[in-house]
């Protein structure tokens, strides 16, 4: 699923395991277009145990595997396109 980060939180669990929270913006799928109204993009996150250093403006692929119960668990995030850095920015780079 392609996605763009729009922040990330990092944490730790009560037994003291690191986290991260990745919150993303995605397209709406074929069937939410085809059977709705739909304008813009959605959002959504996702939650890991791996630290995939990602950073807000990041256009990723994130890649699933079955999980506990059958439910999707990221398994692999593959950065398509990095974000600008605003210190890159702020000098007039790209």
């Amino acid at each position: 699923m392609k996605v763009k980060i729009l922040g990330v939180m990092k944490g730790k669990n009560k037994a003291g395991k690191s986290f991260c929270q990745y919150h993303f913006q995605k397209p709406f799928t074929d069937y939410e277009n085809e059977n709705n109204d739909c304008l813009g993009v959605t959002t959504g996150q996702e939650f890991s145990y791996t630290d995939y250093n990602l950073k807000p403006g990041d256009e990723c692929d994130f890649q699933y595997e079955p999980g506990f119960q059958g439910r999707a668990t990221l398994s692999e995030v593959e950065v398509l396109k990095q974000a600008v850095e605003e210190s890159v920015k702020a000098a007039g780079g790209k």
